[in-house]
């Protein structure tokens, strides 16, 4: 990278991580407007309060994914690996979403083995999961179907009933940041984050990997995440 892309990138995630700050602080103070509010309107609102809240969500996810993308690229990103129980992780991220669940009248079933656990960067890998789950919402008709299984490696899989990933987009394995599509906004930005960060967890000669599917259980889209 020369000095000229040096300078852009490094002002790009200084201005990525000043506006994440402002969106926290707008968030914040519509969390207290919300809190304000008597019950029977926020009943009446449900819907598009939820809507906000996903959508600022959405866009403080897709600043913090640029932030780590920098992070790596530059050897500055704290990787911190640790043991943790899948169940309980991926029912903080479904929980995260619920507002959202609720409000669109999906369901949501986690098919997990409640006693097994894995090693993984908890911070990283919730900012994967989370962004999958909200795209499934966005997506899928009314149902979404979350299973974890151990062996060689530790593969959380994400089912939907949605109309399924675009073949292109399967295609592209290994190499989301082609998705960049300009007729539908699509940066490919979530899916190019979650490979960076499955290729970070690294056992002997095994590393992480993403991968797309269309069928599976609910016939949609099927987003799978392999950690060695």
């Amino acid at each position: 990278m020369n000095k000229s892309e040096n300078l852009f990138s490094t002002i790009l995630a200084s201005s990525a991580h000043d506006m994440k700050n402002s969106l926290g602080m707008l968030l914040n103070a519509l969390n207290s407007i919300l809190d304000a509010l008597p019950e029977e309107h926020l009943k009446k609102s449900q819907s598009n309060i939820g809507i906000i809240q996903y959508e600022s969500s959405r866009v403080s996810s897709s600043l913090m994914q640029l932030l780590s993308i920098y992070k790596i690229e530059n050897n500055q990103l704290a990787f911190n690996p640790g043991y943790h129980n899948l169940y309980d992780f991926v029912e903080e991220q479904v929980l995260i979403h619920m507002p959202l669940i609720e409000a669109r009248g999906f369901s949501c079933e986690i098919e997990i083995d409640e006693s097994i656990e894995a090693v993984f960067d908890e911070s990283l890998i919730s900012m994967v999961i989370s962004n999958v789950i909200g795209n499934a919402i966005r997506y899928a008709h009314s149902k979404i179907k979350i299973t974890a299984e151990i062996g060689e490696y530790a593969n959380i899989t994400i089912y939907d009933n949605g109309p399924g990933y675009p073949a292109q987009m399967i295609e592209m394995a290994g190499d989301y940041i082609q998705g960049i599509n300009n007729s539908t906004g699509s940066t490919g930005l979530g899916l190019f984050f979650a490979q960076k960060v499955a290729a970070l967890h690294v056992h002997g000669e095994k590393s992480g990997s993403v991968s797309l599917q269309n069928g599976g259980p609910l016939g949609g889209g099927i987003f799978e995440i392999a950690i060695p």
